[in-house]
């Protein structure tokens, strides 16, 4: 069986609603999305965020940095600014968010996993750089 551990963080899972699926499609109206066909799974994010004692607490955290997750949502969906809807605030959250906040946090990996992840990426970069753009005319002695 696997271990898991509990991590010492709460996470923020958020969803988007219709009124934020209906600016979306308002800003792209050629290719308009089907809010009652998307998938409950992929269109989630989900975020780490500080450890609070209770949910209450981590609301009142995330109504202070809500202009922070705004922001990178719509920048994920539309990278033109003056398309956004303003202001960034909490009413513009709760509008275009359904939300929960989740205080227990299991890690299903262990300690090493993010490390031998890192360090297989960077393996792999360095390996492409290699092969694209080499070193074989560079005198390392010389410089």
């Amino acid at each position: 069986m696997h271990d898991f551990f509990s991590i010492n963080r709460n996470a923020l899972i958020i969803r988007p609603t219709r009124a934020m699926i209906d600016w979306a499609n308002a800003v792209f109206p050629e290719d308009p999305i089907d809010y009652d066909e998307m998938g409950q799974h992929d269109e989630q994010d989900v975020f780490l965020l500080p450890d609070f004692g209770t949910a209450e607490e981590t609301e009142e955290w995330l109504k202070e940095n809500c202009e922070d997750f705004l922001t990178y949502v719509l920048e994920d969906w539309c990278m033109d600014k003056s398309a956004w809807p303003s202001p960034l605030d909490w009413a513009l959250f709760r509008r275009f968010f359904d939300f929960a906040i989740e205080t227990s946090v299991a890690d299903t990996m262990d300690e090493d996993y993010d490390e031998e992840a890192f360090e297989e990426e960077i393996e792999e970069e360095f390996k492409e750089f290699d092969e694209e753009e080499g070193f074989g005319d560079f005198d390392f002695e010389d410089n």
